[in-house]
This record gives structure tokens, sequence and C-alpha cells, in this order.
């Protein structure tokens, strides 16, 4: 296997956990525990990961993704509570705007305000928002493969014409010091504008996003609230985010 393919597989396989051992690499890339050191020596002079005693684990600033139906298994039960607070902010007549990802999906079933419009960079939130009768835009551009979300200019461009009542963007990362943060910047770039072009602005997150770093932020204004589930009180720095934060959904 070449050196390229083999640190890919790597880099994957830490996505996936926090943590991996020597052995668990081993056994998951079918290679010899030389070759692994090898190639784990190589990665941490990259930056892309950060060795530890009997293993290794992913450097935040480069965790590779998962792709959407990943998402959709994770945190479920958290992601159909946000859902609910979220979709209950809904008002008949409202234009929002619908980010594509996995919580914002979740959204999708609880809304039953009339007369709505939706716009959305999620391939995946199409098809559901018709099936609810509710009006649905695309705003087109550049097909992410692993999300479904579409990006770029063409993306950018079409959002500007449009001003929202409401906008609700998802998220990778959380951070007291760090912001908003999310692994790629293309994606990043059409979550501000789009909070940009919104009177109300909300991010849905579950309480895994929290106390996470990513590579690109996303500048937020001050008006910004969280929708997030109760689990957000069993975190680490919960009551520093609740006053760095509007935080809806998961106050005491």
């Amino acid at each position: 296997m070449i050196t390229e393919k083999r640190h890919e597989l790597i880099l994957n396989e830490l996505s996936k956990k926090d943590f991996l051992s020597l052995q668990e690499l081993i056994d998951n890339i079918g290679c010899s525990a030389s070759t692994i050191r090898r190639d784990l020596s190589k990665l941490q002079q990259l930056g892309k990961l950060t060795r530890l005693h009997g293993g290794a684990t992913l450097n935040q600033s480069v965790v590779i993704e998962p792709n959407l139906i990943d998402k959709r298994s994770q945190n479920l039960h958290e992601k159909k509570d946000i859902g609910r607070i979220a979709s209950e902010l809904i008002e008949d007549n409202d234009c929002v705007f619908l980010d594509a990802g996995s919580s914002t999906l979740e959204m999708i079933p609880f809304i039953t305000s009339n007369n709505i419009t939706v716009v959305t960079n999620g391939l995946t939130h199409v098809e559901e928002l018709i099936k609810n009768g509710i009006k649905t835009i695309t705003i087109g551009g550049q097909v992410k493969s692993n999300t479904f979300a579409t990006v770029g200019p063409s993306a950018i461009e079409t959002l500007g014409r449009y001003r929202f009542d409401k906008a609700f963007i998802g998220i990778n990362g959380i951070d007291i010091n760090y912001g908003l943060t999310t692994p790629d910047d293309q994606e990043a770039f059409v979550k501000k504008y789009a909070l940009k072009q919104a009177l109300n602005k909300f991010v849905v997150a579950d309480s895994s996003k929290f106390n996470k770093v990513f590579f690109t932020n996303v500048p937020i204004d001050q008006d910004v609230s969280i929708i997030t589930s109760e689990q957000i009180k069993e975190i680490e720095n919960y009551d520093l985010f609740s006053r760095h934060y509007d935080i809806l959904g998961g106050k005491r």
C-alpha cells in the first residue's frame, strides 16, 4: 500500500474515535507496527495528529468531517429535541434559511407554521421539506460529496438575493475562546453570509459540539442564540458557555 493511501486511512480511522492505540491502527490498517509508527511520526510532523503514549489522536483543526449518514446516527435523540425547540421559533409567513446538516434536518418534521418559505443549501433537506408541503428554494453551487451541502461563489451569489426572518445554521465546534468553527472554509463562508442576511440568527448544536475547535472560524454577532439540548448542562465549562452565549433549550 502506498504511503499516501496509508496516511489517508489512518486519518479516516482517527476521525471516528478520539484516540486509537497502536494495536488498533495496526489491525485497522493492516500494516506492520514499524510502518504505522513511521506513518504516525510523519503525520505528526505535518501537524495532522498528536502521538500519545501507546497511540495517537487527531488534531481537532484537521479533523476529517464525517459524512451525513454517519452524522445522522450520532446523538439522534438530542438532535430531535433540538429540532423540536428550533422549529417552534418559526412563525407563519416566515422566510427561513435552513443550513445543511444533520441537526437542521431534524427540524423539518416538527415545522407546523403556515405559508413559510425555506431557502437551503442542504440537498438532503429538499425532499423532506417538499414532503411537508413547504415552499423550498435551493441556493445552488458546488455539491460537497460528504455532507451534500452546496457551497462556493454560486451559492453565495444566490444567498445575496434574499433576506431571512430567521436563519438556522449547524456547526462542528463551539469554544469559549475560538467561538464557532467548522472544518471546511467554503461551508464556513456560506454560514457566515446566511447569518448576515437574517434578522434573527440561531445555531443548532448538540452537546458534543461544545469544547471543540476546528480549522475555520465562523464570525458571529452578539445576537446569535445557540439552540441545544438539556445535555449541555453536563459538559465541562457549562457555566462559562452560559455567560458567553444566549443558550436556548439548555438553561437551568
